[in-house]
């Protein structure tokens, strides 16, 4: 086919792969843009029945099948019909199917990036896409037998849409499951004898014996989701199957993982290799799933009711009627679990919880302390969503995105950056930096060392960023912050400004009454019944010059708080990004990429793998990682924008706490003068009530205990007469007060004289006279 080159309106672009007797061609339309891949077989007279058979169930499967996970067929344009057939000799179907443009599983593998496994979301997708293809077959009686990373092909989902912060969102990619040549239509029950697959993925069983059931999936399963995790399988990769299976067939039921150590021992573990990027719940999630799904035994595999070890167990009866497949529910359990991811800004580390519908930040910040050795209320959560400070009731489920490496960042109130953070270094690292460096290694040492090193320098990368992203969002977090602070301080300010006026209007009170007091005490008048002002007037200049005290305290704080606000406004990211572009991981990153990469070209020839060699190249990488880490702490400890974050982080809190309190402080004295101001009151009237029941006569009571009556008054004239000036103002005080006595005198006579009258009128209503002596 490499000669043709035009059909019709269709271009060839490329190949895209070649099997063992099939080629894939990718087409494009001239005007449409449209693109197919084209799978033909490339031989004729070779072909067997059983290759006409397994091409031609492959092409009936696929045209059958509809699942999103797996490539679909298209209808083949008629021009390819005649146009192919000199390069398809054998006249078996063409197969004609969706172009899926992000190239297969292996090749993303392949990448230096990605050498020591996947990113969290992207293990996330793929396990699920595969999940739901391999479910579908299965479901269908269909096992792929064939499953591996080359047969899993990329599909990219054009995705235009902006998040919260208008930031492009990242093209979506669909995983889908190719390649049915080996796949076979067979009961879960049921047995094949055909030896198919690639070696490195086929379970145990097929090297043992002839026959096998859908459980062989599980196996390669299991194989490929350990390896888009840690970049490699689990089971003594390096060996060959005839070497590998009499050790993996001692493995217990919990052992996920076999493999030789750097002196060349045999070592079986229960967990995931350490090297790896996805979170700690979810590493523990599928540990228990990859125990299921790599369970030695075939007839075990893939159930609820596995044996624990390999030389108890149980019967087929037994293990038929005790079990049941659980391998795709449990996965699909797993993944729709919700893992919150936290970087611990103080302690440069990543922290993730599983949460649920309920789970709110104060219990956040409870999982975190345990881990952080940071106290809860020392904890500051900040949302790269919308930088503002969570409050403690909120519920974390609103800030999780499984998309994003860090859902949310936990600051130290006290401190930004401790003094001395370990970074956490690969033990082959750690082995390698003790050792000569000139000490060999043989291949497959080297080829965990290089590995390792790429690792570790990624995460110091990823822990960089992470870093500078937590300070960006600080600064963010301390604008709103401040915006805040503002809004709750003009509140309390228009309460503080309402008790200031209360203030002055009981001071003004009580400024007039201590004169008439003291007035009333010069004249000798009511001295007996004043003294309770004397407390009350002591209380209200007690609270008078809190107030003042608290309005010049706050006259202080606001001028504080502008100047904190202004600082918060000033652009830090300048300073951030300046100290960025000085010292950054990219250029060490390139170099530990590129020098992984010369490896991986040298190990493909033979006498590469059998010669011991120094590693020099990545050792030295890995300790400059390791200086420039040390470097880039240290001094951003002390860069200008880390103080200032810093300064703002203290004054910000100091700012909310005196806000707090002086807002109490205003309830309190705003409740005491309401308090005082109605003792006043109380006091007041108690006093001309006292003073006017006991006085003598209106001569006695002082001048403001006086009720004058509105109709005693008549315009123009003075109130009393005691406003009258008078040459002789003894005198005149001396006939008034005759004049007041001789009133009342007159006015009880009248009154003694009123009740003798209606008493003899009521003695003449019930007296009965006798007129009988006027008849005789």
């Amino acid at each position: 086919m490499n000669d043709l080159v035009f059909i019709g309106d269709w271009t060839k672009d490329r190949v895209l792969g070649s099997g063992s007797f099939g080629v894939v061609v990718l087409w494009r339309h001239n005007r449409t843009d449209e693109k197919l891949a084209i799978k033909t077989c490339k031989w004729s007279d070779e072909l067997n029945d059983k290759h006409r058979e397994r091409w031609t169930k492959e092409v009936e499967m696929l045209q059958n099948t509809n699942n999103a996970n797996i490539v679909s067929t298209k209808e083949l344009p008629p021009e390819f019909s005649k146009g192919l057939e000199r390069v398809n000799p054998s006249r078996l179907p063409i197969l004609c199917m969706e172009y899926c443009g992000g190239g297969d599983l292996r090749q993303l593998l392949n990448k230096a990036e990605f050498c020591a496994g996947l990113r969290e979301p992207q293990v996330r997708q793929i396990l699920s896409d595969i999940r739901n293809a391999m479910q579908f077959l299965h479901s269908n009686r269909i096992t792929h037998r064939d499953l591996k990373p080359e047969n899993v092909v990329l599909q990219i989902i054009d995705s235009p849409s902006k998040n919260n912060l208008g930031v492009q969102s990242p093209k979506k990619i669909v995983y889908k499951l190719i390649d049915l040549g080996y796949a076979k239509e067979i009961d879960s029950n049921s047995v094949c004898a055909s030896f198919v697959g690639t070696l490195q993925y086929l379970a145990p069983e097929l090297f043992a014996s002839k026959s096998y059931s859908n459980s062989v999936d599980f196996w390669s399963f299991g194989l490929l989701a350990f390896e888009i995790i840690c970049g490699t399988r689990p089971f003594l990769p390096y060996l060959a199957p005839v070497q590998w299976i009499p050790q993996v067939k001692k493995k217990l039921h919990d052992n996920i993982c076999v493999y030789e150590t750097h002196h060349g021992d045999i070592e079986y573990s229960n967990e995931i290799f350490p090297e790896n990027y996805i979170s700690k719940p979810l590493k523990e999630f599928l540990e228990k799933w990859l125990r299921i799904a790599l369970e030695w035994d075939p007839k075990l595999r893939g159930r609820d009711a596995p044996s624990k070890v390999t030389f108890n167990i149980p019967t087929e009866q037994q293990a038929t009627a005790a079990s049941k497949i659980v391998i795709f529910d449990l996965l699909e359990d797993i993944l729709s679990k919700k893992i919150v991811k936290v970087f611990s800004v103080s302690t440069l580390s990543q922290h993730a919880y599983e949460i649920d519908e309920k789970t709110n930040i104060q219990a956040l910040k409870k999982f975190l302390q345990n881990d952080t050795k940071i106290t809860a209320d020392k904890q500051i959560i900040i949302s790269p969503k919308n930088y503002l400070n969570i409050g403690d009731d909120e519920l974390v489920i609103n800030y999780w995105n499984e998309s994003c490496t860090n859902m949310l960042y936990v600051f130290d109130k006290t401190l930004i950056l401790k003094d001395v953070i370990e970074p956490i270094v690969p033990k082959a690292i750690q082995r390698a930096l003790k050792e000569n460096q000139k000490a060999l290694y043989n291949f497959k040492n080297s080829q965990n060392l290089y590995k390792n090193g790429v690792f570790f320098v990624l995460s110091q990368v990823e822990m960089y960023e992470s870093l500078i992203h937590s300070l960006f969002a600080r600064a963010e977090s301390l604008k709103h912050e401040g915006k805040l602070l503002l809004l709750k301080h003009n509140t309390v300010d228009k309460c503080i400004g309402k008790l200031i006026e209360k203030q002055e209007l009981i001071t003004n009170m009580t400024e007039t009454g201590k004169k008439h007091v003291e007035r009333l005490r010069e004249d000798g008048t009511g001295v007996n019944y004043l003294g309770g002002f004397d407390k009350l007037f002591k209380d209200i200049d007690d609270r008078s010059e809190k107030v003042t005290k608290l309005q010049l305290a706050w006259t202080q704080l606001s001028v504080r708080l502008q100047s904190a606000t202004r600082r918060s406004n000033e652009v830090l990211s300048i300073e951030i990004n300046n100290f960025v572009a000085r010292n950054n991981f990219q250029s060490l990153l390139s170099e530990t990429l590129k020098t992984y990469v010369n490896f991986k070209k040298g190990e493909f020839f033979n006498d590469q793998r059998t010669k011991e060699k120094p590693c020099t190249d990545i050792i030295k990488l890995c300790y400059e990682c390791l200086k420039l880490r040390c470097k880039i702490v240290l001094e951003m400890s002390h860069q200008p924008f880390m103080l200032k974050l810093m300064d703002l982080n203290t004054e910000f809190t100091k700012i909310s706490d005196i806000i707090t309190n002086a807002a109490d402080n205003n309830d309190k004295l705003n409740t005491d003068l309401t308090t005082l101001s109605n003792e006043l009151t109380d006091c007041m009237w108690a006093t001309i009530s006292l003073l006017s029941s006991e006085a003598d006569d209106l001569a006695n009571l002082p001048y403001s205990v006086v009720s004058f009556q509105k109709r005693d008054f008549k315009i123009g004239e003075s109130v009393s007469s005691h406003c009258i000036k008078v040459l002789n103002k003894v005198e005149e005080d001396e006939k008034l007060k005759n004049l007041i006595e001789e009133s009342l005198k007159l006015r009880k006579n009248h009154s003694q004289l009123t009740e003798k009258l209606t008493m003899q009128r009521e003695l003449l209503k019930k007296t009965d006279f006798d007129y009988s002596f006027l008849a005789k």
